[in-house]
């Protein structure tokens, strides 16, 4: 004979409120918890390549290492684009760019002084010999008055008319006005180029925590220990930086080979990008073209979040989060078969985000 023991109703309507106020507060500690590890945007590797592509050159570690972060090498064949194209350059370029990586072509400023005429003359020649992703403005000025920023707004709207898709880097060098950036002079710039004993006492412009920190990017030279290189990387990530290079190559020219840490420096930047993929919108562990056409179809919209292609955390879905989805089109945070069996279709998620939204919405 099977004995039935009766719940007072009571105590079962308590439990199951328990049951639920238990669920709910772990699914909106969950949503938060992803929330704040999404904040910052994934890291990419600026490497100033001022090196030759011959035989054994550094653009054969920095080539195999494109597919494991983003990276973003300023190729400068002669203070610029040189002379003549240089077939060396060509197939350094294009395999470095197939291998994952964008380049950007060298130009100098003089702090505005070069002719304008000169400045994109050079422009037109990276254009003419290589297949590359934009021009670095080295020597840019960091104050007013308007005739510079007119002077920079031209070279931007000049590589913008050849390709609008190509991206330009400003290296002031040090923290500039905030003019250059609503100019506009260039997408992104480089504020701090020093050697790394500076660097725990650098702070950057009070008004670069209102932008993206793909907007700037951070150098650093003779930083002579691998230990103390991984400390740079994580004291970028809070001063608000989407681009990092360190380096223990020393002056006078710090930029003629790569570390000889490089491969300790690839690896601690692919750890720290594994939890900051913010172009991942779908969440599968991959950025790819399901989390551009999620972009797409949500383009425009407001009050946004990750899921609707919102990268950078401002609500809106806009081409700063196509910028961002650009930049780490390709990347995975996961191994392949793990982010295959540990990451549920976009429809799961979708149900378990809305759950997570009612849920909380009921407390």
């Amino acid at each position: 004979m099977t004995t039935v023991t009766m719940l007072n109703p009571t105590h079962a309507r308590n439990a199951h409120h328990t049951a639920l106020a238990v669920l709910r507060t772990a699914i909106c500690l969950v949503a938060t918890t992803a929330a704040i590890g999404r904040a910052h945007a994934a890291l990419d590797i600026v490497v100033p390549a001022y090196f030759y592509p011959g035989n054994n050159s550094p653009w054969g570690p920095m080539t195999a290492a494109a597919d494991e972060v983003a990276i973003t090498a300023i190729m400068n064949p002669g203070n610029g684009p040189g002379n003549a194209i240089d077939s060396n350059y060509v197939a350094a370029v294009n395999a470095f760019r197939a291998a994952g990586g964008r380049v950007i072509g060298y130009v100098y400023s003089s702090y505005g002084s070069r002719p304008l005429a000169q400045v994109t003359a050079d422009v037109d020649k990276y254009a003419a010999w290589y297949g590359i992703d934009g021009i670095f403005v080295d020597e840019m000025a960091n104050n007013g008055p308007a005739q510079k920023l007119n002077y920079y707004r031209d070279i931007y709207n000049h590589v913008k008319g050849i390709d609008p898709n190509w991206e330009v880097m400003g290296n002031p060098g040090t923290n500039t006005i905030e003019q250059y950036l609503l100019w506009p002079t260039a997408d992104r710039f480089m504020v701090h180029e020093n050697v790394g004993a500076s660097y725990p006492d650098y702070v950057p412009s009070a008004w670069n925590a209102e932008y993206d920190s793909q907007r700037f990017v951070h150098l650093i030279h003779t930083e002579a220990s691998a230990v103390t290189m991984e400390e740079r990387l994580q004291l970028a990530i809070t001063r608000n930086t989407g681009g990092i290079y360190v380096t223990n190559d020393v002056m006078n020219n710090p930029w003629d080979t790569l570390p000889s840490y490089w491969q300790a420096e690839v690896a601690a930047v692919a750890q720290i990008n594994a939890a900051l993929l913010a172009g991942d919108f779908n969440d599968n562990g991959t950025v790819d073209a399901a989390d551009l056409a999620q972009w797409k179809g949500k383009f425009g919209t407001a009050s946004a979040s990750k899921f609707h292609g919102d990268s950078d955390g401002d609500g809106d879905v806009d081409g700063n989060d196509f910028l961002q989805w650009q930049r780490q089109a390709g990347q995975t945070s996961l191994p392949a078969a793990a982010a295959a069996a540990v990451i549920p279709e976009p429809s799961s998620a979708v149900l378990v985000l809305l759950t997570a939204l009612a849920l909380c919405r009921q407390r």
